[in-house]
């Protein structure tokens, strides 16, 4: 407490940078220390220049007190330099949260599908050299299994072991079956993160994730940046999210708008005929924008009553929209887009 540029009370803090940054973090939260709370009860009138100290009776001013210099009381700028050092750190690890691991899970599941992919297509050239028509005998997980077990199409275990291939060399089989366990190695992992994916996004954005699903919701929430930001958006943005290349193509050419971006790996989008799909995906962006903020705000499970709803505004779109528009409504498109560009010209 100050009276006549003197402090006649007051309350130090502890001269260690972890205690400071303790309270520091407390001033930004808008909380009040305790030995503020203690300095507040010394007098009937006190007067403070935070609204933050209002909260705790103090009597708000805007007359600024005469500046104290914290070295008169102890408080060196190493001090402070090491008590906001210690408050970055903690801000920086505050700031990573669940959607930060998801964003990289989501990026790493992608890479180790392409890469399993690339392991498989490559198995099956290799191999298919000594055993060309085992591939559409079987699927590619008992493909890879049985390359990794056996080796020699004569060791395996299936009917039909006559082929046209070449003969396979021990050398050559020993790197093919290292391939296929490479490939084995990478799906289980895919797998596992897959897995992790789906339990992270259950817990983050349930709502959203028993609408469309677990591994779109994952995405929707990666390309929006976090739930929060998900339930903030608009329909029209969700509908589109993950098309942005096209969007901006559209912008700069007068090129076709997308009509949809990741919600095209809906099955009601995806099976759709061509000419109900923007609708389908339109209603499908509304509902899950509101499922994202229910996960985001109010923590209410309202999947069930959105998926009915759905479900009756997806049969309404079929049914309007059966017929297939003619194709002249195209064709006159086709001819605005051309007349655009050559205006630009």
């Amino acid at each position: 407490m100050i009276d006549e540029g003197n402090a006649v009370q007051q309350r130090l803090f502890p001269k260690d940078p972890n205690a400071i940054a303790d309270r520091l973090a407390l001033i930004e939260d808008w909380k009040v220390l305790n030995e503020e709370r203690d300095l507040l009860s010394l007098a009937e009138d006190v007067f403070v220049i935070e609204p933050r100290l209002e909260r705790a009776g103090g009597n708000r001013t805007a007359e600024r007190p005469p500046f104290l210099k914290p070295e008169e009381f102890g408080y060196g700028r190493e001090l402070l330099h090491a008590a906001m050092v210690e408050l970055a750190k903690r801000r920086m690890r505050k700031a990573i949260g669940p959607e930060d691991h998801l964003r990289q899970a989501v990026g790493a599941l992608d890479e180790l599908t392409e890469q399993e992919n690339a392991l498989v297509e490559r198995l099956r050239e290799w191999y298919g050299l000594h055993f060309p028509e085992l591939a559409p005998m079987v699927d590619v997980v008992t493909y890879v299994d049985l390359v990794a077990t056996h080796g020699q199409r004569d060791r395996m275990s299936i009917p039909q072991r006559d082929s046209v291939g070449a003969p396979l060399g021990d050398r050559e089989e020993n790197e093919v079956k290292g391939l296929a366990g490479l490939a084995k190695l990478v799906s289980v992992r895919r797998a596992a993160v897959e897995s992790y994916v789906e339990r992270s996004i259950r817990e983050l954005a349930p709502n959203v994730s028993q609408l469309v699903s677990p591994m779109i919701a994952a995405r929707l929430v990666v390309l929006a940046g976090s739930v929060d930001r998900l339930a903030r958006a608009p329909a029209g943005t969700v509908q589109l999210l993950g098309a942005e290349r096209a969007l901006f193509r559209h912008l700069r050419t007068g090129s076709r708008p997308p009509k949809h971006g990741v919600l095209f790996q809906h099955p009601s989008v995806n099976r759709a005929p061509p000419w109900q799909r923007g609708a389908i995906a339109r209603a499908i962006a509304a509902k899950v924008a509101m499922a994202a903020r229910a996960d985001a705000y109010t923590k209410r499970m309202i999947a069930p009553e959105l998926l009915k709803d759905l479900d009756e505004t997806l049969a309404e779109i079929r049914r309007r929209k059966a017929e297939k528009p003619a194709r002249s409504r195209y064709r006159e498109s086709k001819k605005r887009v051309k007349r655009r560009k050559e205006s630009r010209h």
